[in-house]
């Protein structure tokens, strides 16, 4: 029982920050998959847009590390459903203001899932005009999160609506479908073809451009050393890492550590105390033993010492199958049946320091619980060790 709880408690000590950086995976991986891809080029700092795209992308087609690069064109609108009804210009769950990205769809589906994402419609096709995907919190519906008097209450696949862009340009798109990603901001997104947002923008922007491009790398590769290689191009524009779009989410996965040092604190403490209780009524219940130990001539540090190694024999075991409990149960349990989130699937992430602050921290506890109470009973007197009170 002993060894059932020390193991049990090693596993709870490992347990607890692998959930959490499982979490903090998941948000980080949906940040990439809807929203950013690895790799974010934006124009220079002194200009609007990325000019010769084109040439970018046929630049980026030759590096085999990359699994592929979408360009961005991206712009504010007015939207507005059942404009043709509306008594009034600001009637409320009709309109609203949101973003709205031209993008290349097949080039857009390498770099993140939202075409995987979709829940009414279809996802948009090359050749397609005049055609808008729209993001749940855009739309409206029963799947949204949002109250339903800021969306526009309800647009399916089929229906039309107007944009009305800044340069006062209005335009009537047939909405293509509806998609919902893990990702909140996603939703608040519209996506048209490229194309389609080049005919509404002034004359004075290129065709030849973008607000961004997004890049997606394969699995593996280290982005940092992506980016350095990137910059040996010579492209004309700012090359970053996800991370530093992703600040907001950042400064929540930074809470997320506070919470599992907090956590994994306590469940320190708890294994502690339970060791200490163990082993201090294992104690006990050997009183009159340690007593006639020391009456025969035995040393107060031979009976410590002799207590101390029980303890750390009872850690290691429990660290050892504790680990087995780990490793071969719960950690295969969460790969095929991750928890189901709305930041994403939550799979166990076991990390090597997560694991030598456990064997570190429960072998201290351990000492620890052995040492207070096997010195308070050997520096009892022999005889009342021997006879009790």
């Amino acid at each position: 029982m002993i060894i059932l709880v020390t193991s049990l408690s090693f596993s709870n000590l490992i347990l607890t920050p692998s959930l959490m950086t499982g979490v903090t995976a998941a948000l980080n991986q949906q940040q990439i998959e809807t929203l950013f891809g690895n790799i974010v080029i934006d124009p220079p700092a002194n200009q609007t847009y990325l000019s010769q795209v084109s040439q970018i992308e046929s630049q980026l087609d030759q590096i085999p590390e990359l699994a592929g690069a979408a360009k961005h064109l991206n712009n504010r609108a007015f939207f507005e459903y059942k404009w043709q009804q509306n008594s009034s210009f600001l009637k409320k769950g009709q309109n609203g203001n949101w973003t709205v990205i031209g993008i290349d769809p097949e080039k857009e589906s390498a770099v993140t899932t939202i075409h995987e994402s979709i829940i009414n419609g279809s996802y948009l096709a090359e050749n397609d005009r005049d055609a808008i995907l729209l993001g749940v919190e855009i739309a409206g519906g029963n799947q949204t999160s949002t109250l339903p008097y800021l969306t526009m209450g309800g647009v399916r696949a089929g229906d039309k609506i107007r944009l009305t862009y800044p340069n006062n340009i209005q335009h009537v798109y047939t909405v293509k479908g509806v998609f919902k990603a893990r990702e909140g901001g996603a939703n608040n997104l519209a996506y048209i073809t490229h194309r389609d947002m080049v005919a509404v923008l002034d004359s004075s922007v290129p065709v030849d451009s973008a607000n961004q491009i997004l890049i997606r790398t394969k699995t593996g590769i280290d982005e940092k050393q992506m980016i350095a290689k990137l910059k040996t191009l010579d492209i004309n524009g700012q090359i970053r890492g996800w991370e530093e779009y992703g600040r907001g989410v950042g400064e929540i996965v930074a809470s997320f550590g506070t919470i599992t040092s907090i956590i994994g604190a306590i469940g320190l403490i708890v294994a502690g105390v339970v060791m200490f209780i163990v082993i201090y009524i294992n104690v006990t219940h050997r009183k009159r033993q340690i007593g006639i130990l020391r009456a025969i001539g035995v040393n107060r540090g031979v009976v410590l010492l002799s207590y101390l190694l029980q303890a750390l024999l009872y850690a290691c075991l429990g660290i050892i199958f504790g680990g087995i409990i780990l490793g071969y149960m719960i950690k295969p349990y969460f790969d095929s049946h991750p928890i189901d989130l709305p930041v994403g699937l939550v799979r166990l992430v076991v990390d090597q320091s997560s694991i030598v602050n456990a064997i570190s921290w429960l072998l201290a506890a351990s000492l620890l619980a052995g040492l207070i109470p096997v010195l308070n009973v050997t520096q009892e007197s022999i005889i009342k060790a021997i006879w009790g009170d």
